[in-house]
């Protein structure tokens, strides 16, 4: 039998470096996790499967990840990292302008970037949360940080005697709440009704919608 010996670092395969194929592994075992616990589940997909779906050995995704849940929770942070920072960059877009838009902004990059693709949005929505107990507490920290960012982002906005605080943790909860009716539903809702929902729930809460002499 021959034996194979390592390659020396910096020497290529195939055009690819040892890091580069490394990379190459990681993104195939992330693109399988996004196709496996998007569609078949978390709790129904095993190592084997994902390791068959990237072309992987079980050595490779070890190399990697130490669990299925490390590797669930590396895809929930790349989701949980894009939509943050869609919605919070549009709710801080232009200091000056209308806050009644920046909310409808806000809303829209959120619900557009989920039910852009409904493997995305299980997972957010679904397979990420209660899972595991370590996953489940980052998760909540994760979570914590948006309503962090989302109070100081809508500080600007009038103050009608509502804590900004509680607020920003409501709209938080509801918005996870009506994605998970997408996802759950037979007859899936319009995603602009969606984003009106919210848009309509965070404008009236503060009556931004009443004439300026009304209030």
């Amino acid at each position: 039998m021959a034996i194979k010996t390592p390659l020396p670092q910096g020497r290529t395969y195939a055009g690819l470096s040892a890091p580069e194929r490394r990379a190459e592994r990681r993104e195939r075992l992330l693109d399988a996790a996004l196709e496996l616990f998007g569609t078949v589940g978390f709790a129904k997909t095993t190592i084997p499967m994902l390791c068959s779906a990237a072309g992987v050995t079980a050595r490779h995704f070890y190399d990697d990840f130490d669990s299925r849940e490390a590797l669930l929770r590396t895809l929930y942070d790349g989701i949980a990292e894009a939509v943050f920072e869609r919605s919070m960059g549009a709710l801080r877009l232009g200091e000056e302008n209308d806050p009644r838009e920046r909310i409808r902004k806000s809303s829209a990059a959120y619900f557009r970037y989920l039910t852009s693709d409904p493997r995305i949005a299980r997972i957010y929505a679904i397979e990420a949360v209660g899972m595991h107990h370590e996953l489940e507490q980052h998760r909540r920290a994760k979570r914590e940080a948006f309503v962090r960012k989302m109070t100081k982002a809508s500080q600007g906005f009038e103050d009608r005697g509502i804590d900004s605080r509680l607020l920003s943790a409501a709209i938080a909860g509801a918005s996870h709440d009506l994605l998970l009716e997408w996802v759950l539903a037979p007859r899936r809702p319009s995603v602009e009704k969606m984003i009106e929902t919210i848009t309509t729930l965070w404008i009236r809460t503060l009556q931004l919608d009443l004439d300026p002499a009304a209030r």
